[in-house]
């Protein structure tokens, strides 16, 4: 990337920033940081009339639209910031959506970001988001007991997530603020995905002081490294997001997340000043009147697996981030099928703050197919959201 075409993409930036459709798009927020991609705003009570809707793709879209190698994405911090601002340019153009572009650069390594931290092996892929690799770190009590909290600056990405930080400031020159990244993974993420989910679902039977060890773990590292993040920027803690997706039903019963999940939420959300975001795609139905016993929760997701109406009712006290499926009420109906879904989502939600998401779009069909049903969505959207 030469400095020039970098010059250009800053410029647009710059325009996006401050368009006034962007600055229109504001006004639906509450101001808030967003440390990682993925964009999510919490929304600001209306009238009800104008309620604003988000268009996110995965970054397995992006792939296909700019023959993105995510593998050089997730290594390289020029390839980092170059198509973070062509794809912040390419949804400014298409998708005449709400988002909220506040000229704040972001530094992720996706889903397996804060996973890497305990050292297992990565898998890293061309065309789809990395993983982490077989078999689990924790195969015995003994391994829990040798491993160490993450390093702040040694652990998995943290050496890179440094070098990105240092590289894409220079590179920037102050034009734009760069952002640390944030812990975003809950504790029982981190559990699941370090033990084994069927192996832990079966320690909640037979072994759940077990559990309970590594809830304790996975929460301690988690409140470690917030303390050096804030150290390191010389910044006060603020709150973070609680990515929970494991939290589903039947994967667990509400029993088990009550015993096993929930005081570990609850203990996070008093250390970090409440929770800004609680999320899961999974089934929540089940948890809602245990989710809303942890304090100071800013806004909380519901998929589209989750009963609605009962979302709105239990948690409808605060802002509700609202998410479709992107397959079953976007690319397998008609238009008229997808305005008569956002409208009834609208008299649903009727009297909550809240926003409409179309996210985690994947590369399914080819890009013109599918950027068309996108579109198509869009003008549903706004039909049935802004009228």
């Amino acid at each position: 990337m030469t400095s020039d075409s970098l010059k250009r993409l800053f410029d647009r930036m710059d325009d996006i920033v401050q368009s006034p459709r962007n600055q229109t798009n504001k006004q639906f927020w509450q101001p808030q940081l967003w440390y990682r991609d993925h964009w999510r705003g919490i929304p600001k009570q209306t009238d009800g009339r104008v309620v604003p809707f988000v268009v996110e793709p995965d970054n397995g879209f992006w792939h296909n639209v700019f023959d993105l190698d995510l593998r050089r994405y997730y290594s390289d911090p020029d390839a980092h910031l170059e198509y973070q601002l062509k794809i912040n340019d390419f949804k400014f153009k298409h998708f005449d959506d709400n988002t909220y572009y506040d000229g704040n650069i972001f530094i992720w390594f996706g889903v397996i970001t804060e996973l890497s931290f305990f050292g297992p092996k990565l898998v890293m892929f061309e065309n789809r988001e990395g993983w982490i690799g077989e078999p689990p770190l924790i195969q015995t009590q003994e391994d829990l007991e040798r491993l160490p909290l993450p390093d702040f600056y040694k652990s998995g990405f943290m050496p890179l997530i440094h070098q990105y930080y240092s590289r894409i400031q220079e590179l920037v020159d102050g034009r734009f603020p760069i952002m640390f990244p944030g812990w975003a993974r809950s504790p029982f993420c981190m559990a699941i995905h370090l033990r084994g989910m069927q192996n832990l679902l079966m320690d909640m039977l037979l072994e759940p002081k077990f559990v309970h060890k590594i809830m304790r773990y996975t929460t301690d590292a988690r409140k470690h490294w917030l303390a050096e993040r804030a150290k390191f920027l010389g910044q006060p803690m603020t709150p973070g997001h609680l990515f929970n997706d494991e939290v589903d039903y039947p994967t667990i019963s509400p029993k088990m997340y009550e015993e096993f999940v929930l005081p570990y939420e609850q203990e996070l959300s008093a250390y970090e000043g409440g929770l800004s975001y609680w999320h899961s795609c999974g089934n929540t139905t089940g948890f809602l009147e245990l989710i809303k016993q942890t304090p100071n929760v800013k806004m909380f997701h519901v998929g589209p697996w989750t009963d609605l109406a009962k979302a709105v009712e239990v948690m409808g006290h605060i802002p509700l981030d609202i998410c479709v499926d992107p397959n079953k009420d976007m690319l397998e109906i008609s238009q008229e099928q997808m305005e008569t879904k956002l409208r009834s989502i609208k008299e649903t939600c009727k009297g909550t703050a809240f926003a409409v998401r179309n996210d985690a779009i994947m590369a399914v069909n080819s890009v013109e197919f599918d950027l068309d049903k996108i579109k198509q969505w869009i003008k549903a959207a706004i039909r049935a959201l802004h009228n």
